[in-house]
């Protein structure tokens, strides 16, 4: 029996009531401009919402990711018939079973949304970073992993994504020393390197790390971009990309999250802002010491972080934007020999990486 769902199109950026059936195996959307026949094999179905009760399939498409949400009693019956889904149905059927038994959702906050929404949007707009806060706390980590995917469809074979090169090669092992160091082991860091010429690199919830060819070229050593890349990994597994995406999404959102119905919509807006996202002093300083001691863990000098940071202030003290937090480069590379010091004469080797042979290939792909 057809049910009822939100579509989120990313060609118009809205998010509208449709009906969905099987229609053979195929998923048929009925209510958008047109109708829609969807190929099962290219969806990625979860379980989604803060409760886990509604269905999402996301899958690429025109424009962007397209997104389906249902919370129809119906849905999981008609998902059924189409053989392709019904492993991931199984999943996300133990998800919510699983969710009901943790009880996430806790009946307080169900009794004050519904008593007292006027007071609850009051505090939602007073105490947003404690809120915030306070929902990152309870949302598990595949959800970042869940979000991540999101993002990787737009990234991730993009006609700006270079592969195969010397700098492709050099990032990924970088990556793979720091992560194989670090005692973080929540999230799998892959790497995505992208033909850009701003200084910048930005990491995504789950563990995408995204480099711009500019920075390979300012990078002056493989240590300095060890430096950065230590530093976005930690925003990752700390937690930061995700928080502020959240925050990003302003009240609404934020409610939907709380009590169980997320805006589709304005969480796939959001993904495409990730490079965007502003870190707070606090943030900042976290990554630096979390990425300071996954290099001092990985036997990588943080001299490199430190030298990265004095080229920025060596740029009439602007940083690029992935940096732009205060405190000034100048003093938080300060702050990393000061920590440096501790070490004592320990002697790191260098890196077993051309960095030159990275630099080349990317002013060969920038031809």
């Amino acid at each position: 029996m057809p049910f009822e769902a939100t579509l989120f199109s990313p060609l118009s950026g809205d998010s509208a009531k449709v009906t969905v059936r099987a229609f053979g195996s195929t998923l048929e959307v009925i209510g958008a401009p047109v109708t829609l026949r969807v190929d099962p094999a290219k969806c990625a179905l979860t379980a989604g919402g803060w409760d886990r009760e509604s269905i999402q399939i996301a899958w690429p498409g025109e424009g962007g990711m397209w997104a389906l949400t249902s919370k129809d009693k119906g849905a999981r019956d008609e998902l059924a018939r189409i053989p392709h889904f019904q492993t991931a149905l199984g999943e996300a059927v133990r998800a919510q079973t699983a969710a009901r038994r943790s009880g996430r959702l806790g009946l307080t906050v169900v009794v004050v949304l519904t008593l007292l929404p006027v007071l609850l949007l009051a505090g939602l707009l007073v105490f947003r970073n404690q809120v915030v806060d306070w929902v990152l706390e309870r949302i598990p980590v595949t959800v970042d992993q869940e979000v991540g995917k999101m993002f990787e469809g737009e990234i991730l074979g993009s006609k700006e994504e270079i592969k195969d090169t010397e700098a492709n090669r050099a990032i990924e092992a970088i990556v793979g020393r720091l992560n194989a160091a670090s005692g973080e082991k929540r999230f799998e860091f892959t790497v995505s390197l992208q033909r850009n010429k701003e200084v910048n690199a930005f990491a995504a919830p789950g563990g995408l790390i995204v480099v711009y060819t500019g920075l390979i070229e300012k990078a002056g050593s493989a240590e300095e971009a060890a430096g950065v890349l230590a530093h976005e990994m930690a925003h990752a597994s700390r937690r930061h990309s995700m928080r502020q995406l959240i925050y990003a999404g302003g009240v609404l959102p934020l409610m939907g999250l709380l009590i169980g119905q997320p805006d589709a919509a304005a969480l796939f807006q959001n993904l495409g802002r990730l490079s965007e996202l502003k870190f707070s002093r606090a943030q900042e300083e976290d990554a630096d010491r979390t990425g300071f001691d996954t290099l001092v863990a990985a036997n990588i000098s943080p001299e490199g972080m430190a030298r990265f940071f004095d080229r920025l202030a060596e740029d009439d003290g602007v940083a690029p934007s992935f940096l732009s937090t205060h405190p000034s480069s100048g003093d938080r590379a300060a702050l990393i020999r000061t920590r440096a010091k501790a070490l004592g004469d320990r002697i790191l080797p260098l890196l077993p990486v051309d960095w030159n042979a990275a630099k080349a290939s990317v002013r060969a792909e920038s031809r």
